[in-house]
């Protein structure tokens, strides 16, 4: 495993992939494709596909410094400010029709963070004062509506008069990861407050040191309910909670969630792990039963959770594991047509669907930034 063929499998394969899919009539990007490559051009456009693409593009040039890829970002941007983002109070909506016609009005704190993220993102890259004052503005919405005294809601109804009372580790972990990048581009007193803040979210409420493990499901008051272990959600955390611990610079919550996040790591391993990953990662434990199915993001934030693992330890097991699970991707996951499956079963074949190499959710993120990051990391 090197980092060349990370690149390779970054410029060869995905970029070309997700460039086949701009909507060159209506912008942005099409909204599914399904496992065989068929391109659904009148698919809804999701906001977490679409700032995820944004985000890809943005994150792509500033590694590889290519102007074609800047070139997408900006395109990508502007589709998304002109179509998705609510000009009243700067939120996103959930998804657009095909011609950019708002399909779903409502607000999730998920997308939000999505659209804070991918602004950021580019406006790092870009430094174009429309993104600044977008990703500002964002940032507000959440930290003024979608927020209480508990933690970060889930979604407003239409009118906003009624808040979803369950919350979850899923958009947590994602708050967490959007004000990281927004924290890295702006660096103001504002953001280091509200980073600050949710990351203490997961050393006080979220993270259960007796089965070590991040809940995955809080009631209004932030009260862990359910029995769910998210395989990928806990490896995944394990490297972006590090991260943003680091981008703060706040050395007392590193050193307290520091071992947190590897127990998260080992206890994954542990139970997860099919095989020492030559036979890929089960997808979550619900109820003392193991959801089998492999997922495409499981596996790419696996190999980055466990490569950045080994550069903070040494811990070779930690590069062994992470070879079994990049050869098991290359075997059963990647696609003839370059992008990932989505799943594939016990067997390694892949689960066919009709948003199997691109849907509301399958996009260029997860194993894109794996790309990314290993370029870095190894």
């Amino acid at each position: 495993m090197n980092k060349q063929e990370f690149y390779n499998h970054l410029t060869g394969d995905l970029i070309p992939f997700w460039n086949n899919l701009y909507d060159s009539e209506y912008g942005g990007f099409y909204g599914s494709a399904d496992s065989d490559n068929n391109i659904n051009k009148t698919s809804p456009k999701s906001a977490v596909l679409q700032t995820r693409i944004l985000w890809f593009y943005s994150s792509c040039y500033k590694a590889l410094k290519d102007k074609n890829l800047f070139e997408y970002a900006s395109r990508q941007f502007d589709f998304i400010i002109k179509y998705m983002i609510d000009e009243n109070d700067g939120g996103i909506f959930w998804d657009v029709e095909y011609d950019g016609k708002v399909k779903d009005r409502q607000k999730h704190t998920y997308a939000l963070a999505f659209a804070l993220y991918s602004i950021s993102a580019y406006y790092s890259v870009s430094k174009n004062k429309s993104a600044f004052d977008a990703a500002q503005r964002l940032f507000n919405l959440i930290e003024r509506d979608y927020k209480d005294e508990y933690g970060y809601t889930e979604v407003f109804s239409l009118d906003k008069s009624v808040k979803g009372s369950a919350r979850t580790m899923n958009t947590l972990l994602h708050i967490i990861e959007a004000y990281t990048e927004y924290h890295a581009a702006v660096n103001t007193a504002e953001s280091r407050k509200a980073l600050e803040y949710s990351l203490d979210l997961v050393r006080t409420k979220a993270y259960n040191d007796d089965l070590c493990r991040i809940e995955c499901n809080f009631d209004e008051f932030m009260n862990p309910v359910g029995d769910v272990l998210s395989y990928g959600h806990d490896i995944e955390a394990s490297w972006i909670v590090y991260r943003a611990c680091e981008i703060l610079g706040n050395d007392e919550i590193l050193s307290d969630l520091s071992p947190k996040l590897d127990k998260l790591t080992q206890n994954v391993i542990s139970k997860g792990f099919v095989d020492n990953g030559r036979n890929g990662i089960y997808y979550e434990c619900k109820n003392n039963i193991d959801n089998t199915y492999r997922s495409w993001w499981v596996m790419s934030e696996a190999i980055v959770a466990l490569v950045h693992r080994y550069n903070l330890y040494k811990d070779k097991q930690s590069i062994y594991l992470a070879e079994n699970v990049w050869d098991y991707v290359k075997k059963y996951f990647i696609s003839p047509h370059g992008e990932w499956h989505t799943q594939v079963d016990e067997k390694g074949e892949a689960i066919k669907s009709r948003s199997g190499l691109c849907g509301a959710w399958k996009c260029p993120y997860h194993n894109g930034r794996m790309c990314l990051e290993l370029m870095e990391m190894l």
